[in-house]
């Protein structure tokens, strides 16, 4: 029993081994090309050999003479050779290729060392070419990771567990580190105000036909992870601020305005009066289905309009809209509105209000910024998006615009621009679909939680919503 016990022990060790210089190879192989080849070859390396394997099938390692020799010997002497070095005896050596190494990994089904040997070579190029600023290839490389994922009839099994790893690894931690770290990288590139709103660029991108399809989808992927990040990072802090002081640390503030979006998330939660924005949205459609688009524009007007502060100023503003939407699209006022006709509209709003010329601010943006309405500009928008999700993506690229007509002047000199973009985005972020906040008064609760530090007795608690039969988990 104690010699099959050995015997399995000197197995497992043996297999752990041969892994370990499996590793070690294909390490040493992505070292060799980040350092001596081009970032696009090193890209193409890493591709062909953990994103398209192809060379993996039928892949075998080859051993060494020394054991083409002992092949040769007699079996009787093979026999006694093998008892007297039993315990002595490693593993002849074996000279593996990448793909050889690879395909021992995948063949062995260790996962482990799959994925660490995974994340190391991703780590060793990231490192090298952030030594060298080459950061561009690093994005190209976060992307890479995630492509080429989709099962393929007949495919090698070898192939087939190596996307299973893969998709794993994609749905980790480790995989969202990676991302952050990627965009971190590249936010690090420039100093001008203009860098903190690169979501924005990000999404113009998405969409610009003359990206490539490549380049679109990595930018989308990007601004998709800094929009997810600045929602959640708004909603801990939020949470945490309006305990203590000493938590509030804990929770850096993604916005440029401090404490006082503490202030403004309380304005927008009392602006909605009686009805969600959601709900307001919802209940417009419902109301509006089976009316002729003429009607439709004057109803979505007061749409617009309702539960706004200032009437003497929304006045102005509803007058110079209704001008607006009176010639939009005039030869569709007899027919029935439909969801094309709805986006269209959409989109022609959020234009009237922020550039027409995709550069300049327009006449009723200036209004409304000038007069210190930046809130009000903000719900409007707001209430656009949430009547046509999909009009969000051309509000986004239209303020990309802004922000690239303005990025060669000074923060200082753009302070207007800048407070706008603030407001816009933590009001869009208060209705997001994953955190859901309200306002309590907790004028009636103990003393020692009544208020908070601004010695206010209402006090804010946003939700992570979660998306099943469960209730939402509070964050605060």
């Amino acid at each position: 029993m104690a010699s099959t016990s050995n015997c399995v022990k000197s197995s497992k060790f043996e297999q752990n081994l041969c892994l370990s210089q499996a590793s070690e190879t294909i390490c040493r192989f992505v070292v060799q090309q980040v350092q001596q080849f081009s970032p696009e070859r090193a890209l193409r390396r890493f591709k062909h050999l953990f994103i398209e394997p192809t060379e993996l099938v039928n892949s075998e390692p080859h051993q060494g003479v020394n054991e083409k020799k002992v092949g040769e010997k007699s079996q009787q002497t093979r026999r006694r050779e093998t008892h007297q070095t039993r315990r002595m005896e490693m593993p002849p050596k074996i000279s593996l290729t990448p793909h050889q190494a690879l395909a021992q990994i995948a063949t062995s089904g260790s996962e482990e060392t799959f994925i660490n040997t995974f994340k190391r070579s991703i780590y060793i190029l990231i490192n090298n070419w952030n030594l060298v600023r080459q950061l561009q290839y690093i994005q190209e490389l976060v992307h890479l990771i995630s492509t080429n994922l989709d099962n393929q009839q007949d495919a090698p099994s070898q192939l087939d567990i190596l996307k299973l790893w893969r998709s794993k690894f994609m749905a980790s931690q480790d995989y969202q580190e990676l991302v952050t770290l990627a965009l971190r990288t590249n936010d690090h590139q420039s100093r001008n105000w203009s860098q903190h709103y690169n979501y924005y660029s990000l999404v113009y991108q998405s969409v610009d036909q003359r990206q490539s399809v490549k380049q679109k989808t990595i930018a989308k992927t990007r601004s998709l992870v800094l929009k997810k990040q600045f929602e959640l990072q708004l909603a801990m802090y939020t949470a945490r601020s309006t305990v203590t002081d000493k938590q509030q640390g804990n929770s850096p503030n993604p916005t440029k305005i401090g404490h006082k979006v503490l202030h403004l998330i309380k304005r927008i939660l009392q602006k909605r009066g009686a009805f969600n924005y959601t709900n307001l949205a919802r209940i417009f459609l419902k109301q509006a289905q089976g009316i002729c688009y003429k009607n439709f524009k004057y109803n979505l007007l007061n749409y617009l309009f309702y539960s706004l502060d200032d009437q003497d100023l929304d006045q102005t503003i509803k007058k110079q809209l209704s001008q607006q939407l009176e010639k939009l699209y005039e030869s569709y006022d007899e027919g029935y509105w439909n969801n094309h006709l709805l986006l269209r509209t959409c989109n022609r709003l959020i234009e009237y209000l922020t550039t027409v010329n995709q550069a300049n601010p327009s006449s009723l943006f200036m209004l409304l910024i000038t007069q210190g309405k930046d809130l009000t500009l903000a719900i409007m928008l707001l209430k656009l998006v949430l009547l046509c999700p999909r009009s969000r993506t051309h509000l986004e690229c239209c303020l990309a615009q802004l922000i690239e007509h303005y990025q060669s002047q000074s923060a200082a000199d753009c302070q207007w621009l800048i407070n706008f973009l603030e407001v816009l985005q933590v009001t869009l972020s208060v209705y997001a679909e994953d955190v859901q906040y309200n306002l309590v008064n907790m004028s009636e609760a103990q003393p020692e939680i009544g208020t908070n530090f601004e010695g206010n007795p209402y006090r804010i608690f946003s939700q992570l919503k979660v998306r099943s039969t469960c209730s939402s988990a509070s964050l605060s």
